[in-house]
């Protein structure tokens, strides 16, 4: 159980991790000239979360199916 909290943490601290580097760069585009300045902003944000995700989630099911064997 401590292992799962764990990553169940991780995950939260992923989403606010996410949330904060994307304001972030927002904040930066918007004062920079828009989405001409950084027009990949959201496909990087996708593709970087959509990985810190996957992982993490592969940990809690990885951890769970070794329980079961």
């Amino acid at each position: 159980m401590p292992e799962r909290r764990f990553l169940l943490w991780l995950l939260s601290g992923i989403f606010a991790f996410q949330a904060c580097t994307f304001g972030v760069g927002l904040f930066y585009c918007a004062k920079h000239g828009g989405l001409e300045s950084c027009p990949e902003i959201g496909k990087r944000y996708e593709a970087t979360f959509a990985v810190m995700i996957a992982t993490t989630l592969a940990l809690l099911t990885g951890k769970q199916s070794n329980k079961d064997v």
